[in-house]
C-alpha cells in the first residue's frame, strides 16, 4: 500500500522540463511500443523508461509502482503460456485435453509472445508513472487548457489524478493509526482480513467525502463557472530545449512508424518464432529510437532553474 504517485521536485534537471515535453515523451513511448514488433525495438523503447527515473532521481517512488508491473509481466507470460497451445517448439505437453483450450502445452512461441506483450505493458505503466512523478499537475492542466480541450473535462481529470496519490497517502496514514490501536491487517483467514480492512475502508471513505466537499467549496470561492477570460496564477513558458525535445520525440514516433511501414521491424511469433535476425536498418532504427527517447535527459540541462514543489 506504500505507493506515491504525486509530483515531488527532486532537484533534477528533468523536473525543469515543461508539461508539453513530458506529455510528448509519454505519447512517444506509448505509440512506439505499440507499433514496433521486433524484440530489439521493444527493448529500445523500454530502456529509456528505466533510465529516466534514475536521471530524475525518482527511482524509489517509481519502483514502488513498477514492482507490480513486473508481477503483471510475469502473469501475462504465464497466462499466455497456459491458455495458448500454439507454437512448434514444444517444451512440455500434458497429454490430455481441456474444454475450449485443448491440450495444454508449453511452447517457446507462447513465452516469446507473452514476453513481448508484457514489455509493452511495463513500458506504458512506467511512462505514465514518470509523467505523474516528473510533471507538475498544474502544468499538465494548463497545457491541456491551452490546447483548447474542454475545461470541465480537463479539471475533472486533473482532480482525479490528484486524488489518487492523496487517497493512497490517506490509506497509509489510516493503516498506521489502526495498527497503533491493535488492528493486524495480515492476521487471520479471509473473513478476519475482510473485517480488519473494514477498519480501513470506512475512515477512508469518510475522508474522501470530506475532501470532496472541501474541493467543491474551494471551487465555489474561486468563482468556478464564472464567465470571462481565464487566467493562470503561474505561466510556464516553453523553452527552446523543450521545443527541441518535442521535435526529437516526434522523430521517435516517425522512426517507429517508418520501421513498421517498411517492414524493418518484421518478426514472427506464430506458428514458429522467428530467428532474431539483426540487420543494419534494424540496428539503426533501434539506436535512433533509444537516442531520441533519451534526448530529454541531456536537453534538460539547458533549461533554466525552474524546479518547483
Amino acid at each position: 500500500m506504500n505507493l506515491s504517485l504525486s509530483f515531488s521536485d527532486t532537484g533534477s534537471t528533468l523536473h525543469r522540463l515543461g508539461a508539453p515535453t513530458w506529455l510528448t515523451w509519454t505519447g512517444a513511448v506509448i505509440v512506439a511500443v505499440m507499433v514496433v514488433e521486433h524484440p530489439l525495438l521493444l527493448v529500445s523503447v523500454l530502456v529509456p523508461t528505466v533510465v529516466v527515473p534514475v536521471a530524475a532521481s525518482v527511482v524509489h517512488k517509481w519502483w514502488r509502482v513498477m514492482r507490480f508491473a513486473v508481477l503483471m509481466f510475469a502473469l501475462i507470460v504465464v497466462i499466455n503460456a497456459v491458455v495458448n497451445n500454439e507454437g512448434s517448439h514444444v517444451f512440455w505437453a500434458a497429454g490430455w485435453s481441456l474444454p475450449l483450450i485443448g491440450e495444454p502445452r508449453l511452447t517457446l512461441e507462447t513465452i516469446a509472445f507473452g514476453a513481448a506483450m508484457g514489455i509493452r505493458l511495463v513500458a506504458i505503466i512506467s511512462a505514465f508513472t514518470l509523467l505523474n512523478l516528473c510533471a507538475h499537475p498544474d502544468d499538465l492542466m494548463q497545457t491541456a487548457i491551452k490546447a483548447r480541450l474542454p475545461y470541465r473535462s480537463v479539471l475533472v481529470t486533473s482532480l482525479s489524478t490528484r486524488f489518487i496519490p492523496v487517497l493512497l497517502a490517506d490509506a497509509n496514514t489510516i493503516m498506521d493509526v489502526q495498527r497503533s490501536r491493535g488492528v493486524d491487517f495480515s492476521a487471520g483467514g479471509v473473513s478476519g482480513r475482510v473485517h480488519s480492512y473494514a477498519a480501513l475502508v470506512l475512515p477512508l471513505l469518510s475522508n474522501s467525502l470530506d475532501r470532496a466537499v472541501q474541493v467543491a467549496e474551494a471551487l465555489e470561492s474561486r468563482g468556478y463557472g464564472a464567465k470571462g477570460k481565464r487566467t493562470f496564477f503561474r505561466e510556464r513558458p516553453t523553452t527552446p530545449p523543450d521545443i527541441i525535445a518535442i521535435v526529437a520525440l516526434a522523430g521517435a514516433i516517425s522512426v517507429a512508424a517508418i520501421t513498421r511501414v517498411h517492414g524493418i521491424d518484421a518478426f514472427e511469433y506464430y506458428p514458429t518464432v522467428g530467428a532474431p535476425a539483426i540487420g543494419l536498418p534494424l540496428v539503426v532504427s533501434a539506436g535512433l529510437l533509444l537516442a531520441l527517447l533519451l534526448s530529454p535527459i541531456p536537453l534538460s540541462r539547458f533549461v533554466g532553474g525552474q524546479n518547483r514543489d
